[in-house]
């Protein structure tokens, strides 16, 4: 979930730079679906997945139909707020939807409260970012690329872990590389400090977890589960 958080400021500053283009976000928003459902469809044998999918698909329409109506909203939805108070606005708000993501969810990312919390958040940092936009344009392309990584990345993700294990861990490793090379463009400083977080997280927490499972003991007091006075008298007979 990391990898998906960072690169969703790192696009905006690209964006505001002039580094990133509409047109190339557009097409790489593109080129992200089009390289998700060929993944499930490749490592898939399902009948049912095709019908599946072209119902996402008209989702999708739907969704990105309304979001560029609304963009030219969005653009000027936080005129009389300073950038400051945006940009402190949208880290914090990218750490609660780290915080309170529904990592382990079966049907819905909001099917929880924290879950809904969690992408509540997530969007609307990507809408106060958004607002400090140029163009009603950059804005659309913008809002796609989050809502894609926020709301649509989570099944996908889930669904191809469901699938293959080796084909997520492979997505895995290389949404890892491409953030820290997103990173890499903005900060050097921050890459090496992403990428260190990322091992903290992945690697060294789990194997401290492991470890330190041969310490466990069994606490005994009095919250051990009581048994009835019939069992005892059963068994001094």
């Amino acid at each position: 979930q990391m990898c998906i958080a960072l690169p969703v400021p790192a696009t905006f500053l690209h964006l505001k730079s002039g580094v990133l283009s509409v047109q190339t976000l557009l097409y790489l928003n593109f080129g992200l679906l089009l390289m998700a459902a060929f993944m499930i469809i490749a490592v898939s044998c399902k009948a049912t997945l095709l019908p599946a999918l072209w119902k996402s698909v008209r989702q999708c329409f739907l969704l990105l139909t309304g979001l560029y109506n609304l963009s030219p909203l969005y653009q000027k939805l936080t005129l009389s707020i300073s950038s400051d108070t945006i940009g402190a606005s949208s880290v914090v708000l990218l750490i609660l939807h780290l915080y309170l993501s529904n990592y382990s969810f079966k049907k819905s990312i909001t099917e929880t409260l924290s879950g809904a919390v969690s992408v509540g958040s997530a969007i609307a940092a990507s809408v106060l970012l958004s607002s400090r936009l140029d163009t009603h344009y950059q804005v659309f392309s913008y809002l796609s690329f989050a809502l894609g990584l926020f709301v649509l990345s989570p099944f996908f993700r889930k669904h191809l872990r469901q699938i293959s294990g080796k084909a997520h861990l492979i997505s895995t490793c290389f949404m890892l590389a491409i953030t820290i090379g997103v990173a890499w463009k903005l900060s050097k400083t921050l890459a090496v400090a992403f990428g260190m977080l990322a091992v903290f997280t992945c690697c060294i927490c789990p194997w401290l977890l492991i470890s330190v499972e041969k310490h466990k003991v069994q606490i005994s007091g009095p919250w051990d589960e009581a048994e009835l006075a019939i069992y005892e008298a059963e068994k001094e007979a």
